[in-house]
């Protein structure tokens, strides 16, 4: 029972944004009435007759209410810009959007990516999978997700090699892929002679004055703390070779104020990048933009612009609605998605179907994405049951008719394997209620299993004879398994 009662205390569940308040009251109020579970800081800007109205609830990670001006890692957001880039040099000339990966940069092997073009790059046509991918980059990326460590980094030119070795699903048809707008970004960078961060500069911030939005090295002053569902902290995501995807991207509600105000301002190269060129899973694409079609009530219908974007436990939204002039734009510092919150604040019906975090929209297959979730639902509902029907178990001296004696190496390697167990299930998060119930019959099982051994404790045997030497390595890494993953929890959480 105390067992249960101390699970119940630490049961990761889902955050939600706390009583600070910032800019506009009314909108503020919307904004806490559609926040939803696993929520932690929310920004909105609201734009009607070209007038914004912002407002904040909750905290950055550090105290601070969130406002207009706090710094967000904006994601695939940035894939938007990355177009407006490939926009501004097909005015200028440069290149077109039917130029070929290896006309535009002659001076290297490619593989099959060699014969996609720049305009199938930006509209996720191009076949490339979604990430460079690699046992190292998985590794890296189950530990971001569920331990909140650094996610994976890759220079310019590892996208480069990435792709060029890349084999291409069906080119034409929509594949989500943040290795393809990656490889955009990095192919402007080296047929331009100029580093992504200075085009972004030169073709996008520069113009539109966003002053506040840019590829810093580390994140901004003041920037707002990425968090988990269950508002456990998450490590952000840096990393040169895949800004122009989205990595590493900060910005502020103001600054995309700014930047969608240009999608009414014919010939710049954000209205060019947001023109339809292509079929998508939503409606169409441009060099980045969606535009979707939605139906209202009694035959009504809207047409949005939209992006959205997924980073180091943040979540952004952009949804526009040209017809009427207005916009909604939301920003969280947790993984949990806001697509259904800009529509909700933009009065039109959600037309989403995919996935809102993690810039997951326009995935098709089975991707690492579905494969994090799976693991995740396996961890947040498997892990705490393994830990205590173990310790459970092994108290027991087994499930069967016929106990095992109680040796002092199995009660070592089932605390040690315990441990490990909720230590991960815990650093998941349980991220919905649903879940919780089964933390905390792990727990139950798990308290029962440590007051049998207690209340055993006389009858403890020597462990001796066959196979002796193989239980006891057996129960120090047992022990090594959970202290190591308790210590690297606690250290993770102390750091970020």
């Amino acid at each position: 029972m105390l067992a249960g009662l101390l699970g119940w205390a630490v049961a990761p569940a889902p955050a939600s944004p706390g009583p600070e308040r910032t800019g506009d009251p009314v909108l503020a109020e919307r904004l806490r009435e559609v926040a939803g579970p696993g929520q932690y800081g929310l920004v909105a800007a609201l734009v009607e007759d070209g007038e914004p109205t912002y407002a904040g609830i909750g905290d950055d990670g550090r105290g601070t209410p969130v406002g207009p001006d706090t710094p967000f890692e904006i994601g695939s957001v940035t894939k938007t810009m990355t177009g407006a880039v490939l926009a501004g040099l097909e005015s200028e000339g440069v290149v077109r959007g039917s130029d070929r990966v290896r006309d535009v940069v002659p001076d290297r092997e490619w593989g099959p990516v060699g014969d996609v073009t720049l305009g199938e790059l930006a509209a996720h046509l191009s076949g490339l999978p979604r990430e460079p991918g690699g046992l190292g980059d998985l590794v890296a990326g189950l530990g971001n997700v569920y331990f909140g460590l650094p996610a994976p980094a890759h220079t310019p030119e590892e996208i480069l090699d990435a792709a060029a070795g890349a084999t291409l699903g069906e080119r034409g048809e929509p594949l989500y892929s943040n290795l393809a707008n990656a490889l955009l970004g990095q192919l402007l960078a080296v047929r331009t002679g100029t580093p992504y961060p200075e085009l972004l500069a030169r073709y996008v911030t520069g113009p539109l004055d966003m002053t506040a939005t840019g590829i810093p090295a580390v994140p901004p002053p003041g920037a707002a703390v990425g968090h988990d569902e269950s508002g456990d902290a998450v490590a952000p995501w840096i990393s040169a070779g895949d800004a122009p995807a989205g990595t590493g991207v900060w910005s502020t509600a103001t600054d995309l104020v700014r930047y969608t105000a240009a999608l009414d301002r014919p010939g710049s190269t954000v209205a060019a990048a947001a023109q339809a060129r292509h079929p998508s899973e939503f409606g169409r694409i441009g060099y980045g933009w969606y535009t979707v079609p939605v139906s209202g009530p009694a035959g009504t219908g809207h047409t949005l612009l939209w992006k959205n974007g997924g980073s180091g436990g943040v979540s952004t939204s952009v949804l526009a609605e040209p017809a009427t002039g207005r916009t909604a734009i939301v920003l969280g510092n947790s993984e949990a998605g806001v697509d259904r919150i800009a529509a909700e604040l933009l009065g039109v019906p959600s037309p989403f179907t995919a996935r809102e975090a993690g810039g997951s929209n326009g995935s098709t297959g089975i991707d690492a994405g579905d494969i994090r979730g799976l693991i995740g639902v396996v961890i947040a509902v498997g892990f705490p049951l393994l830990a205590g029907t173990t310790l459970l178990g092994t108290a027991r001296g087994g499930w069967g008719r016929t106990r095992r004696p109680l040796r002092r190496t199995d009660v070592a390697s089932a605390v040690g394997t315990a441990l490990f167990f909720l230590v991960v299930a815990w650093a998941a998060g349980a991220v919905s209620w649903v879940s919780v119930p089964f933390w905390m019959l792990g727990c139950v099982a798990a308290g029962a299993g440590l007051g049998l051994v207690v209340a055993r404790r006389r009858s403890w045997e020597a462990d001796g004879g066959a196979g002796a030497a193989g239980r006891r390595w057996n129960a120090g890494f047992s022990l090594v398994l959970g202290v190591g993953a308790l210590v690297a929890a606690v250290g993770t959480a102390l750091m970020i």
